[in-house]
């Protein structure tokens, strides 16, 4: 579980920047040196109930917890569980605040929101968003690529399968800190304790 507070704070650290130059707008999150992307309200996301299974990559480490996801027009809310089914974090999002449990853990929440919404979100609805970042879509295959830049430097890419999100894999790069986060849809009978 250390192990997986480390990795989700490099996480946040690779998107924030200690060199930012412009303050944080209310209801916004810095992403990279002075990059921002203010939250929607879950309302304006898909509804959603998915249980994934993520896997966190950073250099020749890996951390695997299971990732239950719903989002309704009230919230977003986010449980990680060990694989044998422990509460290793919660978070909520309603549109104003972000409440996280344990209220201590090491992560910064608005940033596994952000991402969540960059992944998940309309397009349409997410550009007007971003501050000093731009969003790029194209398409390989069957997914969809999102690459989100500042200042023309990739900072994010995002891939996601067509069809169903609770069916969707979603992998996320983060390259310049040799970050991968990968979710995949499990399948809920073979893993129910």
């Amino acid at each position: 579980m250390k192990r997986l507070h480390q990795t989700l704070l490099l996480l946040s650290l690779a998107l924030l920047s200690a060199c930012a130059t412009a303050p944080v707008a209310p209801g916004c999150t810095r992403i990279g040196h002075d990059g921002q992307f203010c939250l929607l309200a879950p309302a304006l996301l898909p509804p959603l109930t998915a249980t994934h299974l993520v896997t966190v990559q950073h250099d020749d480490r890996e951390d695997t917890f299971m990732g239950q996801l719903q989002i309704d027009s009230h919230a977003l809310r986010l449980a990680g569980l060990s694989l044998f089914g422990t509460s290793l974090f919660t978070l909520e999002y309603n549109g104003h605040i972000i409440i996280k449990h344990p209220a201590q853990m090491d992560l910064h929440p608005e940033l596994l929101v952000a991402m969540l919404e960059l992944a998940l979100a309309d397009p349409a609805a997410l550009r007007p968003r971003l501050q000093n970042l731009s969003l790029n879509l194209s398409q390989s295959g069957d997914s969809q690529i999102r690459e989100l830049f500042e200042h023309g430097h990739l900072i994010a890419r995002i891939v996601k399968t067509a069809g169903p999100l609770t069916d969707a894999h979603i992998d996320i790069a983060i390259p310049l800190a040799k970050l991968a986060v990968r979710m995949s849809p499990l399948d809920d009978h073979k893993h129910q304790p």
